[in-house]
């Protein structure tokens, strides 16, 4: 119990509230016949419902209600709200005097713990907004009988709310000071008489359950092993997991419910993959498909369309090329004038690869033909142009004939024995002229000269000199003849290879129509191809909704940027399949884990083992149905016998952890409800605590024992000598100890008047020192004190430095019939 709110309103004259602290102790602070004593008294009126008087001082005397009352046609009424076992509770007292009389009336209320503010004000608004609950208590037994039920007891708190700081040690002395509560006795006797019987009646009981729980878990054993049979082509039962001790009963419903919502759900499951496979195989994918996968063939051919347009560039100007070379090749002179090859040039042919040509040796051999005839027939005109004569066959060969019968008439030259005659050129032919004198007179000149003139040597020439002279002629007409014959023979070459050229010719034409048929091969395949890339790219848009590009295929620089939006746009459709496969295929993840729709892989591919997946799995659960109903009919079946075997073994299990519970419990309870021993552990307990706290105020003093003589009973010694009448201080101290001790076992508040009017001033600072290490110690008592003594407080610095921190309230007395109570911040000066 820990005290909470004390609120007095015109009850012996005192109006106020008392805050309760938490880790540290409370001090009513006021001077004599303030009203200190009072608010103690009221205390323990309300907490200590009349019971029986005591003997002793008057103080000690519980209060008489008609002296609560002072003046004629009062009221007052006195709240004390307390928190125990993690609950709240209000008692409420209220008195009416009329005439000599005074009345009362209480109740005791309970409400929900919270978190309560520190500050005064807060704390009593935050109480008065709870919602509390009547208890009904109000009578004076039944009061005492609920504050007993919640752990209250008015006997222990009429010796811890002490008027007297030194009346516990006479009852200490005399063996009245440990007891145990009435209630509580009574009770613990007869616990302790039934909890002996009980312990004999539990050891026979436990022989019986044992044999239970064996036949039992045998009979639930077979019943495991039917399931094992019954479940083992179903993966993932296990029955060792489903028949655990305990919990085979639910387990058997849980998978009961698994298997109806299974088979509930096969149809739909089944449907919907059924729905799905017919997607994969609808008009829908296919076209998707198709689509995709016709592109997905053009993507690769990027490197052989720009090799197609390469070729077809290139075939296309071989054609040119040839085309050209024809046409040049066609004007070629005719043979019978050979003299036109001397202006006939030939198309230029540097740096042009004949190899790609399908006959290249005889292309190239027109050039070197013309070539070679150019050669031979300019040779030939040189040498007719030397002697002046047409670069003709026939000229030459009559100037052949010519110059052979001239070195005919040289190898038989003649003496001169004629006439003379005179030869001269007319119209490019050599005549002979005679003179007419001679012709007159010799006639026959004019008739019969022959054709081929003959040599003779002239007068003026010796015959020597005429020999070396004629000699000389021959050699150069010989020559002449040679070189003639060179440039017939020259002339009739150049005329052969005009010929070859102009049958090569033939060659050139039929080397330029293939050259054509293959760059128009060549423009059909890149038309193919660029046709097909087209088409398809074209498709696939059309197909996945997407607005198509314009892409340019014509030259290999706009094949690569074309081929890349091309490649982008097949990924865009990817990914359009992928997220209608995703979204088809949501409730199976680990399919689309499995096949990834999103790498380079065939979608066909991938479509047609989506499919194998699915009716695998369908005729797999087409499988599973018929097991899943065999293991639900079991179920079904073997329920009432499986509950029925579990609940006995859960009894036979509880009963014999009950008994063993039980007999631990109660040979606990036979051993701790000795009212005896009770008592003596109490006076143990009584006994180590006055020593410490003896030890805390005289800490100089080790000659003085507090010793427990036997039933209740305690000794004082000094130095092991018996010791009657210790001073106020010391009996203080025992006082002290004793109610720390019943605070402690009872969980209950102490109240300790006259405390710096019974301890010497010399020990007050060891008092308050001990007092608040009490309080601030985890779980400590809550302590309460009562004192005024200027000279022990104000003027005492090392009684003070501890005060200081402590809760003060002041008990000032306004008038005779008045005392108020109110929050002391801080003492008077002790000067």
């Amino acid at each position: 119990m820990r005290l909470v709110l004390a609120n007095f309103n015109n009850v012996l004259g005192l109006n106020g509230s008392l805050n309760f602290p938490e880790g540290k102790p409370l001090l009513i602070y006021g001077a004599n016949i303030a009203g200190k004593s009072n608010i103690i008294n009221m205390l323990r009126y309300c907490l200590i419902p009349k019971a029986r008087e005591r003997k002793g001082y008057a103080e000690e005397k519980r209060l008489k209600k008609n002296e609560l009352l002072l003046r004629k046609n009062a009221t007052g009424s006195v709240e004390i709200c307390f928190e125990q076992n993690e609950r709240l509770y209000k008692l409420c007292y209220f008195f009416s005097r009329k005439s000599k009389n005074v009345s009362q009336a209480h109740n005791l209320f309970e409400a929900a713990p919270i978190e309560l503010p520190s500050t005064d004000g807060e704390r009593i608004e935050a109480l008065r907004r709870l919602e509390w609950k009547d208890l009904g208590a109000v009578s004076t037994g039944s009061l005492k009988e609920k504050l007993v039920d919640v752990g209250v007891y008015p006997e222990v708190l009429d010796i811890l709310f002490s008027p007297s700081n030194v009346r516990n040690f006479s009852e200490a002395i005399n063996g009245s000071v440990v007891r145990v509560p009435e209630v509580i006795a009574t009770t613990i006797s007869n616990i302790h008489d039934n909890a002996g019987k009980y312990l004999g009646n539990l050891d026979k009981l436990h022989g019986v359950i044992t044999l239970e729980r064996d036949d039992q878990e045998r009979r639930m054993g077979g019943l495991k092993e039917q399931f094992g049979r019954a479940s083992e082509k179903l993966p993932g039962i296990h029955p060792d997991e489903i028949f655990r001790a305990g919990e085979t009963v639910k387990n058997l419903e849980g998978l009961q419910v698994s298997l109806a919502k299974e088979l509930e759900s096969i149809p739909s499951k089944v449907g919907e993959m059924r729905e799905i496979l017919a997607l994969l195989s609808s008009e829908k994918y296919q076209i998707w498909v198709g689509a995709i996968e016709k592109l997905l063939a053009i993507l690769p051919r990027k490197e052989e369309l720009k090799g197609t347009i390469g070729r077809r560039d290139s075939l296309e100007d071989t054609h040119q090329i040839l085309n050209e070379w024809k046409v040049v090749f066609e004007q070629l002179p005719p043979d019978s004038s050979p003299e036109g090859l001397l202006t006939f040039t030939s198309p230029d042919h540097e740096g042009f690869d004949f190899n790609i040509l399908s006959n290249p040796d005889r292309i190239r051999s027109i050039f070197s033909t013309i070539d070679e005839a150019k050669d031979s027939f300019r040779k030939a005109s040189e040498v007719c142009k030397k002697y002046k004569i047409s670069p003709e066959t026939l000229e030459i060969n009559k100037t052949i004939r010519s110059y052979a019968d001239l070195l005919k008439a040289l190898r038989n030259p003649l003496e001169p024995e004629g006439d003379p005659a005179l030869l001269s050129k007319r119209e490019e032919k050599i005549v002979v002229s005679i003179p007419l004198d001679v012709a007159a007179v010799k006639l026959e000149y004019l008739r019969g000269i022959e054709p081929v003139p003959l040599i003779h040597r002239p007068e003026r020439l010796g015959v020597d000199k005429f020999k070396k002279e004629v000699s000389r002629f021959q050699d150069q007409i010989s020559a002449t003849l040679a070189e003639l014959r060179k440039a017939r023979e020259e002339l009739s070459n150049a005329r052969e290879l005009l010929t070859k050229a102009k049958r090569l010719r033939g060659d050139l034409a039929s080397e330029t129509e293939l050259s054509r048929k293959n760059a128009e091969s060549a423009g059909r395949e890149f038309e193919r191809l660029t046709m097909e890339v087209t088409n398809a790219y074209h498709h696939l848009c059309e197909v996945f909704k997407m607005a198509p590009q314009k892409i340019d295929l014509s030259a290999p620089n706009t094949v690569d940027a074309s081929f890349a939006l091309i490649h982008k746009t097949y990924e865009e459709a990817r990914k359009i399949f992928g997220e209608d496969l995703v979204h088809q295929f949501e409730a199976y993840p680990d399919i689309l884990a499995k096949y990834e729709v999103s790498g380079e892989q065939g979608l066909a591919d991938i479509i047609r083992k989506m499919e194998g997946e699915l009716a695998g799995r369908i005729e797999e659960m087409s499988k599973f149905q018929q097991e899943y109903k065999n293991v639900n009919e079991w179920i079904l079946a073997s329920m009432n016998q499986v509950r029925s075997i579990e609940n006995r073994i859960k009894s036979t299990a509880i009963v014999a952890d009950a008994l063993l519970i039980a007999r631990a419990i109660l040979s606990r309870i036979y051993e701790r409800t000795n009212v005896e021993r009770i008592v003596e552990e109490l006076a143990e307990r009584i006994e180590n605590n006055v020593e410490s706290v003896y030890g805390m105020i005289f800490p100089e003093d080790q000659s003085f024992h507090f010793e427990h003589s036997g039933k209740g009973q305690f000794l004082s010694t000094i130095s092991n000598e018996p010791v009657t009448h210790p001073s106020g201080s010391q009996r203080a101290a025992i006082s002290a100890g004793i109610m720390l001790t019943l605070a402690e076992t009872f969980g209950l508040p102490m109240i300790l008047d006259e405390a710096f009017d019974r301890i010497d001033v010399n020990r007050l600072k060891f008092f308050c020192e001990c007092v608040s290490a009490l309080a601030r110690a985890p779980r400590g008592s809550q302590i309460c004190l009562a004192g005024y003594t200027s000279f022990n407080i104000e003027k005492n610095p090392d009684v003070l430095s501890f005060i200081k921190d402590w809760k003060t309230y002041l008990v000032e007395r306004a008038e005779v019939l008045e005392k108020n109570i109110k929050p002391l911040e801080g003492f008077p000066s002790g000067e």
